[in-house]
């Protein structure tokens, strides 16, 4: 029998810390702490992030870990945020709120299902190991469709007077996750900072911005992953080529 070493252990634990913020943003959520719940999924995404990475760097990577991480992604980044939503922005506008938001917690479980497949069919494929994702994942939708909760948040007043406008971007979002659009994946790549001491300043200016103004940062960073789509089809495009010339070489 294998022996199992407490550090295999790890990332599934930060793998449930993350469920458990989830869990926690649709408590908030239910009983009308919006920042909260807010605040309980973007600490859940930064469990998505580092369970991932110590599973690479501890060489502990398995089965149960993929299908957990795919679980708590969807409770996390599918159900947390939609009922959010809801009870936020749409509590008395229930019938296009009650659509947009299904619409987003269906498409999320599509997206978690998709991507599972593709990992599958990626051990198989150097196309699909190249770096990205197939449609945007799905803490980057939750994230996405966060935003105008958080203008509520900084003060604007045009979220509950464009009611049908949110409804209409959070499908569009919802559509986002499940479309062919290739986005960059760090999994595949790592970080483009080479310098330590870069990454670091780097690192230490987004803790503080987010401490200090994290509506506004949040805005930002989301409208930077947006810029970067354009340019992640065009990369996707020329590594994809270049695998095809080297087959036919």
């Amino acid at each position: 029998m294998r022996r199992l070493h407490f550090r295999s252990l790890i990332p599934n634990l930060i793998t449930l810390s993350g469920l458990s913020f989830g869990l926690s943003s649709i408590r908030f959520a239910i009983e009308g702490e919006f920042n909260l719940a807010v605040i309980c999924i973007l600490f859940a995404a930064v469990c998505d992030v580092l369970d991932g990475m110590l599973a690479r760097h501890l060489d502990s990577e398995s089965d149960l870990g993929f299908q957990l991480d795919s679980l708590s992604d969807f409770l996390s980044f599918g159900v947390a945020p939609g009922i959010l939503i809801y009870m936020a922005i749409f509590y008395e506008n229930s019938s296009i709120g009650v659509f947009s938001t299904l619409i987003f917690i269906i498409f999320s479980c599509l997206r978690l299902a998709l991507f599972n497949v593709l990992h599958e069919k990626s051990k198989h494929n150097e196309i699909q190991r190249i770096g990205f994702f197939t449609g945007i994942p799905t803490p980057a939708g939750a994230i996405l469709i966060l935003l105008p909760l958080t203008h509520v948040f900084m003060g604007y007043g045009w979220v509950y007077e464009n009611i049908n406008f949110v409804a209409g971007y959070i499908i569009l979002i919802s559509g986002l996750l499940v479309s062919k659009i290739p986005t960059f994946s760090l999994k595949g790549r790592g970080l483009p900072i080479r310098s330590k001491f870069t990454f670091l300043i780097l690192f230490s200016m987004l803790v503080l911005s987010m401490i200090n103004l994290p509506w506004h940062t949040l805005n930002v960073l989301a409208l930077i992953y947006l810029l970067t789509i354009p340019f992640s089809v065009f990369s996707w495009q020329k590594e994809r080529n270049k695998i095809v010339n080297r087959r036919e070489v």
